[in-house]
């Protein structure tokens, strides 16, 4: 029986492997000046996967191709980790071997997205560190007389980074005929972190309602480092915590060897 499961894996794995490699046309929503509709090639990904996909690699990292291949990397590692659980229980027909054979090919299915929602995580993180130091030298530039695309446009050109990166895209969404309050919604809807989501309301504030950018953008500053300096704190506390486990199972046995452990040999030698 446990035979015959290690079959299926394999069996399954290879056809969830053949049918996200095979290509199907699509017609895509747009169309040229001739009034031809665009066909894409896209995969076959159900829309509750590609919505894993989108909200584990993130709209920046992701796009039709990056998804592609990420399901492709989920259905080959799963492949893999199927294969050498067929192999295990064949060898070794056991509860344990199924337990490890069903590990591994969980393993290799959610690998590829928690890798990629890392990936996503890191960036945005460093976006949104990024972004506070960048406030204070925006409200220089929009203090000397720069207006705020001008300071964007400045600090993309000088930098390679991912807030350099997203500035650019605002930039090239302006250029293309978007209003200045949905591409910085874009923006926002792309990075939603609670520093850009200070920043886009901040701007839109400012465009709607006309009051002092450069006042706005130093207040926002001030409240994104103190935002910053709060998260510090709050990971400051929790490694106390992080470290009873470290503590108590590694460190406190070994020290207890070294230190009792002599004392002990001794005392076993005088009584015997």
């Amino acid at each position: 029986m446990t035979a015959l499961l290690g079959v299926l894996f394999v069996g399954a794995g290879a056809a969830g492997l053949v049918q996200t490699l095979l290509p199907r046309s699509v017609t895509g929503g747009t169309s040229d000046v001739s009034g031809s509709e665009r066909v894409s090639t896209r995969r076959r990904l159900s829309e509750r996967r590609t919505a894993t996909l989108v909200e584990a690699a993130g709209l920046v990292l992701g796009g039709d191709d990056a998804f592609a291949r990420l399901a492709r990397q989920q259905v080959i590692a799963a492949l893999v980790g199927g294969v050498l659980g067929g192999v295990v229980l064949l060898s070794n027909p056991t509860g344990m071997t199924l337990f490890a054979a069903v590990a591994l090919v969980a393993v290799g299915w959610k690998g590829p997205v928690i890798l990629a929602r890392g990936r996503e995580e890191r960036r945005q993180e460093q976006l949104d560190l990024e972004l506070v130091d960048t406030l204070g030298e925006m409200v220089m530039g929009v203090e000397v007389g720069l207006s705020l695309d001008v300071a964007m446009a400045r600090y993309a050109d000088t930098r390679s980074s991912p807030l350099a990166s997203e500035f650019r895209h605002y930039l090239d969404l302006v250029h293309l005929g978007w209003s200045r309050a949905d591409a910085m919604d874009e923006f926002s809807r792309r990075n939603p972190t609670p520093i850009v989501r200070l920043f886009v309301a901040a701007v839109v504030q400012n465009q709607r309602l006309g009051t002092p950018l450069a006042g706005i953008l130093r207040q926002q500053a001030a409240t994104a480092r103190r935002q910053r300096r709060q998260l510090v704190e709050e990971k400051a506390a929790k490694i106390p915590l992080k470290m009873i486990f470290p503590t108590v199972f590694c460190i406190l046995p070994v020290l207890m060897i070294v230190v009792v452990g002599p004392a002990m040999v001794r005392l076993l030698e005088a009584l015997s």
